[in-house]
């Protein structure tokens, strides 16, 4: 109990929670204050909107709403191409060697795609990313790859893209040149792997091309310990990507990319 509480006082939300709830003690207990309800209302709304994004016991079972949709156990059948989708490179990356430049995402999708290229020595794999700068994040993939063993005959690169559908967009030219058999297998993480799937398939469909999912990277944490009420950092991060991907989503779905 005792580390939980050092916890809790170490993490700047779970104190701004516990800021928050003397303020409604004082707002409360305050006399002669006037319009006390509709100011007890606005704070009730601000701390349900608090625990709703931050609170892991609520946001890890918001963030199964999307990567249970294609859970990491859905089997492939083994094909000759898979594109792993890029998660993110620290824009200071100055080269393509600097691994440690990757997102913890980018690792974990990049290291789950190397496991299965290691186990088919046919398989061509491709990097999908763009670059901020000068260094595109599928050259850091690529090589991260290489150093792992994987000969570089096998490795493509897509590295002009800014967007998923950009991704889908640019791989599929890619494609038009190669002999594909099977389905082409998409690596990305659990939680990005709905609209990068539907936006694959509407782009590769064209080509008759069979895209199979390959969930990597799962954040969501069920089931949570009883304390977990209490908002912390991490589930705050984890809520600020379901929303992102909730938002990416709905625009995709307008512009009909999916």
């Amino acid at each position: 109990m005792a580390n939980l509480i050092q916890n809790w006082l170490l993490d700047p939300v779970a104190l701004i929670f516990f800021t928050s709830l003397v303020t409604i003690v004082i707002l409360y207990t305050r006399r002669g204050s006037s319009r006390r309800g509709w100011k007890m209302l606005l704070v009730a709304v601000w701390l349900a909107v608090f625990l709703v994004s931050s609170a892991p016991t609520i946001v890890n079972p918001i963030l199964t709403t999307l990567e249970d949709q294609y859970p990491s156990s859905t089997s492939c059948e083994s094909g000759s191409h898979l594109v792993m989708l890029g998660g993110g490179v620290d824009s200071r990356v100055l080269s393509a060697m600097e691994f440690e430049r990757m997102s913890d995402s980018t690792m974990a999708r990049a290291s789950a795609a190397a496991r299965i290229a290691a186990a088919e020595p046919q398989l061509t794999i491709i990097a999908a990313g763009g670059a901020l700068k000068e260094v595109t994040e599928a050259d850091v993939i690529a090589n991260y790859w290489i150093a792992l063993g994987i000969d570089d005959s096998r490795i493509k690169r897509e590295g002009t893209s800014s967007n998923t559908r950009e991704n889908a967009v640019n791989v599929a030219s890619l494609l038009k040149a190669e002999s594909i058999e099977g389905p082409v297998r998409l690596v990305t993480s659990a939680l990005h792997m709905p609209r990068a799937l539907l936006t694959f398939r509407a782009v590769l469909n064209e080509q008759g091309i069979v895209v199979c999912p390959v969930s990597v990277d799962r954040e969501s944490l069920i089931p949570m310990p009883r304390m977990a009420w209490v908002p912390q950092t991490t589930a705050l991060v984890k809520f600020d990507k379901w929303l992102h991907e909730i938002v990416a989503l709905a625009i995709y779905r307008l512009r009909g990319w999916l």
